[in-house]
């Protein structure tokens, strides 16, 4: 039978949002999103954690390595290589600033070496990483996602925040609920990181056959683990493909919501599937979506 919760719950979730969180913010060295970093300052700022501004090198300057091994002029990549290093200067002081007038604790880590494997590492002392949807540290691979950020959604030791072109405020939570224990996994991690979202009017979404009806797969379990941990929540079963079907319903009723989905995957199939559905809500919903694997 269930149980609610005892009547301190939210109470110590309202403690849990006072802990500090370290939250990576990903950025192209020479390329600063002023809504990433307006998402991620106002984030960190609501949650008291600390901002880690990550500024990576672009890949494209790896050219400098094969025109000095080839015996070519370098003046070209001296120019371009002195435009890079200028811009990024100018965009880390841009993310003091801001930092600063916010209040947000912070510091700064210049990746110019190995920028997603270095990522990648940070990431195991991370909570979070934000990052935007355009985020490609290589223009000679100018897919959505990104290679980069799909490296990143794969390989990454902490859940990942991709935010949209433009800011909007966050008003509500929107959990996409397959079944799977990668969507219960993502739905823990995502309570577990904004306890101070807890309250927030949330829907559990789920994409299904029109077989399967309205009834949730596993309905008893997930809705008293997730009533457990939202206390504000709706269940709404929505039906067709699941790119499709998600898409189509966060462009209508999930303009101003985050979006919460389960693993990106470690195999191919699982890839695909992640891909087709996270290229829909960056390409069409322009939501934010918060990813989560085991």
């Amino acid at each position: 039978m269930f149980l609610p919760p005892p009547a301190h719950y939210f109470s110590i979730l309202k403690n849990a949002a006072i802990m500090k969180k370290r939250i990576i913010l990903a950025m192209e060295g020479d390329r600063i999103s002023t809504s990433t970093l307006r998402y991620a300052i106002e984030i960190a700022r609501e949650s008291g954690s600390v901002l880690v501004g990550v500024f990576m090198r672009d890949l494209k300057y790896a050219g400098f390595t094969y025109a000095t091994m080839l015996g070519s002029d370098t003046t070209g990549y001296a120019v371009v290589g002195k435009e890079e290093k200028a811009a990024t200067e100018k965009n880390i002081r841009h993310f003091q600033e801001r930092c600063s007038a916010a209040g947000v604790g912070h510091h700064v880590l210049l990746d110019q070496d190995a920028p997603i494997a270095g990522l990648i590492e940070e990431s195991a002392f991370a909570d979070l990483i934000i990052t935007d949807s355009r985020m490609n540290i290589s223009s000679l691979l100018p897919d959505t996602p990104s290679s980069s950020l799909r490296d990143i959604l794969v390989d990454a030791h902490c859940p990942v925040l991709i935010v949209p072109n433009a800011y909007r405020t966050i008003r509500h939570t929107t959990l996409s609920y397959d079944g799977s224990p990668s969507s219960v996994h993502a739905i823990r991690m995502f309570s577990y990181i904004f306890p101070e979202w807890a309250g927030r009017r949330t829907t559990l979404l789920s994409a299904q056959d029109k077989r399967e009806g309205t009834h949730l797969r596993d309905s008893h379990n997930i809705r008293e683990f997730a009533g457990s941990h939202y206390p504000n929540i709706q269940y709404q079963v929505i039906h067709g493909d699941t790119a499709t079907a998600i898409t189509k319903y966060m462009k209508k009723d999930g303009a101003d919501s985050v979006i919460v989905m389960g693993s990106y995957g470690r195999n191919a199939l699982s890839r695909l599937m992640h891909q087709s559905i996270s290229n829909a809500l960056i390409k069409e919903a322009k939501v934010p979506i918060f990813i989560a694997h085991q």
